[in-house]
């Protein structure tokens, strides 16, 4: 057998082995745990949402968003954290999707206030993805702190972005309103994980 072909059986066999494990303790513990259960089950953890989104302004929504994300099934709230994450970076990429598309497609007819609107409107939800990317890393490391600092920048881009277009109603100014919405959804977790892992 070839180097790489018995590493990938050892590490496929070890796969199989860990799943059984966890499988088995899910159901000797499925009883005495039923907070467990869902998450050793792939479902998501109705209770652990509750507690996830208890303080965001928009409770009802963040429990909604993050219940309809499949990698919210069996996750912890770190987990949660995370599709709280990428759920909102998403989010930006499509407002900055969108601004760039109307700056395309629209640019002999913008008015010159409104293009320079949404060139600033890019440039600050470019910042708000780096913010984001940035929360990841600080998830990861455990460092609360920051998340709730780069999150907050990251509000600021929204927000910056609603001067930016001078208080024209546009279809933007809603998307800067759910890109805020899903921010709280992360900085409500954060406020529920504990402080040290």
């Amino acid at each position: 057998m070839r180097p790489i072909a018995a590493a990938f059986f050892f590490l496929s066999t070890l796969c199989a082995a860990k799943f059984l494990v966890v499988a088995g303790n899910g159901q000797a513990q499925g009883v005495s745990q039923g907070s467990n259960t869902a998450a050793a089950a792939g479902e998501v953890n109705m209770k652990l949402l509750e507690q996830a989104c208890q303080h965001s302004p928009r409770k009802d929504l963040c429990i909604e968003t993050l219940e309809k994300d499949p990698n919210s099934k069996g996750a912890d709230l770190t987990g949660l954290a995370f599709v709280a994450i990428r759920l909102a970076a998403a989010m930006a990429s499509d407002v900055d999707e969108h601004m760039r598309s109307l700056l395309i497609h629209n640019a002999t007819t913008l008015d010159p206030t409104i293009q320079q609107g949404l060139a600033d409107c890019i440039e600050h939800y470019s910042d708000a993805n780096e913010q984001l990317d940035d929360c990841v890393e600080a998830i990861s490391t455990h460092n609360l702190e920051e998340v709730e600092l780069w999150v907050n920048v990251a509000i600021s881009d929204a927000d910056l972005c609603d001067s930016s277009l001078g208080g024209e109603k546009s279809v933007i100014k809603a998307k800067n309103e759910a890109f805020r919405l899903l921010c709280n959804n992360i900085l409500s977790i954060v406020k529920v994980l504990p402080a040290h892992k």
